[in-house]
């Protein structure tokens, strides 16, 4: 079962690696004045949303339309090459060190990945990815099964996580974030409908970022929060998948990725 959830957009901006906000502070003296609200909305706005590019309430600065299209406009000209690199460097430093503190938060409560499941197998040595027949030891043929893992999102051990190499986002499901009890100010808002593999559009609750670890490997992942029902805790799509440079096999039943000691095998649950 692949879910093919997608990111819906009116319009093709080109995809930042911060947040929009945080860009803003960058590149405000640069930005031309925006045009104003309709004043005839003034009374219908949403108070408790501010937008500091117009200075007026309605919206939120990560979800302004005029911001984004200014914003595109300098990409376009060239304008924000040396902030990109700038803010580039700026957001690895700080995947950086939520990751150091995380491993630090593993380190202390003694957890072992190699050992957390049983599910991860070292190819020490090799530097190829390759599928073979020795990977199907274990696996029942012939079968449909999709690829479902465990691994630890945040602080937390969790199973049922589909890897949809169909999907271009990664999903938290509501059964799943309700245990977690995540900080409120941790969860940014998500405008954005997401369309589910038959069509359906669900309104996302919000996004959050947080680390997801395999087999020792963490990386910040960037989730968006779904309120409704399904047979799994997590989604994990193609963005996840390319940040740790993992390859599938739903036939093998594992994914594998390398990793300084060789390759690394992630077998199905």
């Amino acid at each position: 079962m692949e879910t093919g959830y997608q990111k819906y957009h009116d319009m093709k901006f080109t995809p930042l690696n911060i947040w929009l906000t945080e860009l803003y502070e960058e590149i405000s003296k640069d930005l031309s004045p925006p045009r104003p609200l309709p004043a005839e909305t003034r009374d219908k706005r949403d108070k408790s949303k501010y937008c500091n590019y117009h200075k007026d309430h309605g919206h939120k600065t990560e979800n302004c339309r005029s911001l984004q299209t200014e914003v595109q406009r300098m990409i376009d000209a060239g304008k924000l090459q040396e902030i990109h690199s700038m803010t580039r460097r700026a957001s690895e430093d700080e995947t950086r060190r939520k990751l150091r503190h995380l491993k630090e938060w593993y380190l202390t409560n003694h957890i072992d990945f190699v050992s957390g499941n049983g599910a991860e197998i070292r190819e020490l040595g090799f530097t190829k990815i390759e599928f073979s027949e020795a990977d199907m030891i274990g696996v029942y043929a012939s079968h449909n099964d999709a690829i479902v893992i465990t691994a630890w999102i945040g602080m937390f051990h969790v199973h049922r996580i589909l890897v949809d190499t169909g999907s271009s986002v990664s999903v938290l499901f509501s059964g799943a974030y309700s245990s977690m009890n995540l900080p409120h100010d941790l969860i940014e808002e998500d405008e954005n409908p997401i369309i589910g593999f038959s069509g359906e559009v669900t309104k996302a609750i919000g996004k959050v970022k947080i680390p997801i670890t395999v087999a020792d490997k963490s990386v910040l992942g960037n989730f968006t929060l779904l309120d409704c029902i399904s047979p799994y805790n997590a989604i994990v799509g193609r963005d996840w998948l390319h940040e740790i440079g993992a390859f599938t096999s739903s036939y093998h039943q594992c994914l594998k990725f390398i990793a300084p000691e060789g390759v690394v095998k992630v077998r199905s649950d």
